[in-house]
């Protein structure tokens, strides 16, 4: 009998109000600068923005968690784990996780915490809990939550970041199951280098320096000194390879690679370096922008949605975050 750990529910949340390429054109004009070959290169054509006046990450998350419970089947008293990944918080104290605890009333859920890793937050967060659900008796069911409230933190004097940044929140819940096949979390692989550390920073200016009112409002934001980001995709082809090696899965055999949404050709590169195609992989980062923790899980939502994956299937994740880091993931339905 295997002890697998399964996705028995997914849910996720994108703000009404939407926002096309057009807004950012005419922002970025008044300054002289060029944004929409950038957009088109990335793959950009609406994303959603929230209102800060009445949501933030833990509403965001709050309203793509119940749907995750619904979609399980369960009810939010049967959560007896919670982990919130984010790099935009609400709040640093209490966590999130525990606004969040209270929100869904799952008083039977008594670890929990956030994470941040950026980008490969939610990615992390589902390692660290399926590894937790496996070996820990006392946990059953898990509720991981990403949450990423770009609009508000980038800086709208950077091109990168204001026109690509976007808005949205999505869950899982995590189910131990003992079985007789193989299935759900299977393996993770990870690489840290932080050879760009100063490239993607918020604050700009250090937390330390938040308080300081000689310092301009934008360095206080998210900003992003450009570099080239080209060798991400080989990493992303060894990191890939070397996980699915480990566990004896043939590339040719995933039916779906679930990437980072901030750039659609570095997916496509990575596909093209691994000799696979390029319908191999589900891309909706034309749809909602880039949502940071999010975007590999709102795409797998997506793939489920259009069918585009069944019971039995391997999928893979994948995401990098600032500085960088880089995860991949292998499940298998």
């Amino acid at each position: 009998m295997y002890k697998n750990v399964v996705f028995s529910g997914i849910g996720t949340y994108h703000p009404p109000k939407q926002v096309d390429n057009s807004h950012f054109i005419e922002h970025f004009h008044k300054a002289n600068i060029e944004v929409n070959g950038l957009m088109n290169h990335l793959g950009r054509k609406t994303r959603h923005f929230a209102d800060a006046e009445n949501e933030n990450t833990v509403t965001m998350a709050f309203e793509a968690a119940k749907k995750a419970i619904l979609n399980a089947h369960i009810s939010a008293e049967d959560i007896n784990l919670i982990i919130f990944a984010t790099d935009t918080p609400e709040h640093i104290c209490p966590t999130n996780a525990m606004l969040l605890n209270d929100r869904l009333n799952a008083k039977n859920a008594h670890m929990v915490f956030d994470i941040n890793s950026n980008c490969i937050g939610m990615l992390t967060a589902v390692d660290v809990a399926s590894r937790i659900i496996q070996n820990n008796p006392e946990i059953n069911k898990g509720l991981v939550v990403g949450s990423f409230f770009g609009s508000l933190v980038s800086s709208k004097a950077d091109p990168v970041c204001y026109s690509n940044m976007a808005d949205a929140a999505a869950a899982l819940v995590l189910e131990r199951k003992e079985e007789n096949r193989r299935r759900g979390f299977i393996d993770s692989n990870f690489k840290t280098d932080p050879v760009v550390k100063d490239k993607f920073l918020f604050p700009v200016c250090g937390f330390s320096k938040m308080y300081d009112d000689h310092i301009d409002m934008e360095d206080k934001k998210l900003k992003m000194d450009p570099f080239d980001t080209s060798f991400i995709s080989r990493e992303w082809c060894d990191l890939i390879t070397g996980m699915l090696d480990k566990n004896n899965v043939d590339k040719n055999s995933v039916k779906q690679y679930f990437f980072s949404q901030f750039s659609k050709p570095d997916a496509e590169s990575t596909l093209d370096m691994l000799g696979l195609s390029r319908d191999s992989h589900t891309f909706i980062g034309d749809k909602y922008g880039y949502t940071g923790v999010t975007s590999p899980f709102i795409a797998y939502n997506a793939a489920l949605d259009e069918k585009k994956v069944d019971e039995n299937d391997n999928v893979v994740f994948c995401s990098v975050g600032a500085g960088y880091n880089i995860c991949s993931m292998l499940y298998r339905l």
